[in-house]
């Protein structure tokens, strides 16, 4: 088992309150983590949302850990700011995000290859997104 979460509540980071639903995330629903940021005073969780199964930062305070078991694909990676995240280094590649989604084909396949990893730990065959 890899690190996967529930989502128990849903925070509008926009206007800060508490909400019964979203098109991003559903409570009482599990979700593998791809990889996560953490900040000063925030962690936020790199999961496929409910939406369109594009990889999403989603504030960790939504969630409860079921499993924190670590991909082995992940690398601790420091960022600016204090920022530091724990994600496939293969898409701490400068720019590679960002081309992924600009649609390019060449980070999708770096993307959907990475994130192919972690849900076959997980004991999924196929990796949707």
């Amino acid at each position: 088992k890899k690190m996967k979460v529930k989502c128990i509540t849903i925070y509008n980071e926009f206007t800060k309150k508490y909400e019964k639903e979203s098109s991003w995330i559903t409570i009482g629903k599990e979700y593998i983590v791809l990889g996560l940021t953490i900040r000063l005073n925030e962690i936020t969780y790199l999961i496929a949302t409910d939406q369109d199964e594009m990889p999403a930062s989603q504030n960790a305070i939504q969630f409860e850990i079921i499993s924190g078991k670590i991909p082995s694909n992940w690398k601790i990676i420091p960022g600016e700011f204090a920022f530091l995240f724990i994600l496939p280094s293969a898409w701490c590649e400068p720019g590679i995000m960002e081309a992924f989604y600009d649609q390019d084909p060449e980070a999708l396949k770096i993307y959907k290859r990475e994130a192919m990893i972690i849900y076959q730990e997980e004991g999924i065959g196929s990796f949707r997104g």
